[in-house]
């Protein structure tokens, strides 16, 4: 059998190990990854300093005004002839006509005959993909949009523009080749970019995800990334120069340019979600991809296993700070933990492009840091039922050493109270009967509080009994008891005990003090007073005399003992209750019954002192003559 210390640990260490690989499951099979992609976006939006663009590529824009001026879309093919004779003859070192001609029209010879004569022209076309990716990545089962035959030969090459969305609908990725009959076929700007470097398809090294997919490295918004010039701007200026007249821009600034045409107006739905907005044309995606190419900057996801082997580190690290810290000390350092990650995270992604995932260790984090805390606090409130058990104990067994009922003393009436600060405290009392006529009466206070306090009031009060005899005055037994304590005593505790004794027969009442608050002595028709002892110190600290006291006693006198409960008792305002409002509230009630003084001043203490602000025990007894 397998004691409960360890197997209680064994269990622990059994639930952080599925915590961490749960999570590890989770992150491996990517389930949550739009909380990963989300990640990606930031880095992407906050990277400092911005991948560089060449100052190569430049987009000529169908946008609204081209719409507005030129009629409804598709346009005569004329066009299109016409802008690439434009742009050839100004210089552009290649053109990308990001436009599907799948249907034959009027002047298709006319735009035939502007590709041969360019030269430099690239078309697209349109994969319907499978829905299941091969194990060499994507395959078509046919085209959605083909370019004509006669279009396709004269350009100088065609490529398709098939994009992959991600799970949050954004797009991030595109195939480089997608198998189609046996062959593969490439991106038309993965295409566009070999040839401008003059290098073959298949010698240029992209990092691909796990289903053969390149992330497209994003530059910036749509609006700051690139020169953008408009279509029927760029056709305008064409037409002016043939004719003599003023063109409205130099046609010079497209000379060994990579122009990239395509649609930019609204509604027109060649338009996607992007890391940087929500609208970005498609024809920009084009452009990120030939300028990875050139610049060769490329993004890089760590792989499944490598990211599965951080978060598992991690996930260990945040374990040993969870248990070994206080919970705020321990958020304080996991927070500076995250911090140092996600900052390593943002400089790989910043200076390498390589995108290790940040979601799932910030998850992971949090879960292991609650779940942990959670278990710290359960087993505290557990081992709080225990100690709380035993402190019921410990009351029980310090009331055992309390009188069971008051003394039924001919003569006196007597009422008692204690309220402890805590479930057990350090103020004693007792009463010891010699005779009929005769009561020994002691009323103390333990330094400290709770179970030390609670245990040296039990060792006080059973040497106490064995010292107070009958025919020894209290000043001698308090010096009895003060050897004792000091001889054998090792806890660095001490006791303040006032103890008096009633000799109703004589009317005298003798008594002693060491180191206690005076009793508070009324008689009727005449102003309180505070009976004390010119020698005696608390018990239990040093060895030293203690000096007698007696007063005499008449019919209706009132003797009051406390506590600095109730004396040192304080308000919001901090001030102390003090022995003069405990002498006025006595005073003003000293002609009722012994109880009935006891509750005044228990109210106005109550009053004075909130009961749920009390910070020390009080105890007051109450001795009337009769």
């Amino acid at each position: 059998m397998i004691p409960k210390a360890p197997f209680a640990k064994f269990l622990k260490h059994v639930l952080l190990l599925i915590a961490i690989l749960s999570v590890g499951a989770v992150s491996y099979c990517r389930l949550f990854d739009n909380y990963e992609l989300g990640s990606l976006d930031l880095r992407f939006v906050l990277r400092i300093p911005k991948i560089p663009t060449t100052d190569k590529i430049v987009f000529i824009e169908i946008g609204q005004d081209t719409i507005d001026k030129l009629g409804r879309f598709p346009f005569d093919r004329n066009y299109h002839a016409l802008l690439i004779k434009a742009l050839s003859e100004s210089g552009a070192r290649t053109i990308l006509l990001d436009i599907l001609f799948s249907e034959p029209q009027e002047h298709d010879r006319e735009l035939e005959y502007a590709l041969d004569r360019a030269g430099n022209v690239y078309l697209p076309y349109a994969f319907d993909l499978n829905k299941a990716g091969g194990a060499s990545g994507l395959s078509a089962g046919g085209y959605v949009a083909k370019s004509l035959e006669g279009l396709a030969k004269a350009a100088k090459g065609t490529g398709h523009i098939n994009i992959i969305p991600d799970p949050d609908g954004k797009f991030r990725r595109i195939p480089p080749f997608i198998k189609y009959q046996g062959a593969d076929y490439p991106h038309i700007a993965f295409l566009m970019g070999c040839d401008h470097l003059g290098l073959p398809l298949k010698s240029v090294r992209v990092p691909l995800d796990e289903d053969f997919n390149m992330i497209i490295n994003f530059s910036g918004k749509w609006s700051s990334s690139y020169g953008h010039y408009s279509y029927v701007d760029v056709l305008q200026s064409s037409l002016a120069k043939e004719t003599g007249q003023k063109p409205i821009l130099d046609l010079g600034v497209f000379k060994d340019k990579i122009c990239i045409v395509g649609l930019t107006a609204t509604g027109t739905g060649d338009v996607h979600p992007t890391p940087f907005e929500s609208i970005y044309p498609g024809m920009g995606v084009h452009a990120e991809i030939i300028n990875s190419i050139i610049n060769n900057k490329f993004i890089t996801r760590a792989s499944k296993k490598l990211n599965l082997a951080i978060l598992l580190a991690l996930g260990f690290l945040i374990s040993v700070i969870t248990f070994k810290t206080k919970p705020v000390h321990g958020l304080f350092i996991l927070f500076l933990t995250l911090a140092f990650f996600a900052a390593a995270a943002i400089l790989l992604f910043n200076y390498s492009g390589i995108w290790i995932d940040v979601a799932y260790p910030v998850l992971l984090t949090v879960l292991l840091y609650l779940s942990f805390t959670l278990y710290k606090y359960i087993t505290e409130w557990k081992n709080r039922i225990v100690f709380e058990n035993e402190l019921g104990i410990a009351k029980k067994i310090q009331e055992s050493f309390l009188p069971k009922s008051l003394p039924a003393t001919a003569g006196l009436e007597i009422s008692a109270k204690m309220h402890t600060a805590r479930q057990v405290g350090g103020d004693l009392y007792d009463f010891i009967e010699f005779s009929e006529h005769r009561l020994g009466l002691m009323i103390g206070d333990v330094s400290g509080k709770g179970v030390p306090a609670s245990l040296f009031m039990a060792m006080v009060t059973g040497a106490f009994k064995f010292f107070a005899a009958t025919d020894t005055k209290p000043n001698d037994t308090l010096n009895s008891l003060n050897e004792k304590l000091v001889k054998e005593s090792s806890s660095g505790l001490f006791v303040t005990v006032f103890y008096a004794i009633f000799d109703l027969q004589a009317g005298t009442m003798l008594y002693g003090n060491g180191g206690h608050l005076p009793a508070l002595f009324l008689r009727a028709n005449e102003g309180p007073r505070f009976l004390d002892t010119t020698e005696g110190a608390p018990l239990g600290l040093m060895e030293g005399n203690y000096s007698p006291g007696s007063t005499d006693i008449r019919k209706d006198d009132t003797i009051v003992f406390y506590t600095d409960g109730v004396t040192e008792a304080m308000n919001s305002k901090r001030e102390m209750y003090g022995k003069e409002r405990l002498s006025a509230v006595a005073r003003k009630n000293r002609h009722l019954a012994s109880r009935e003084i006891l509750a005044a001043i228990e109210k106005d203490v109550r009053g004075f002192e909130p009961k749920s602000e009390q910070h020390d025990d009080i105890t007051i007894i109450v001795v009337k003559v009769k």
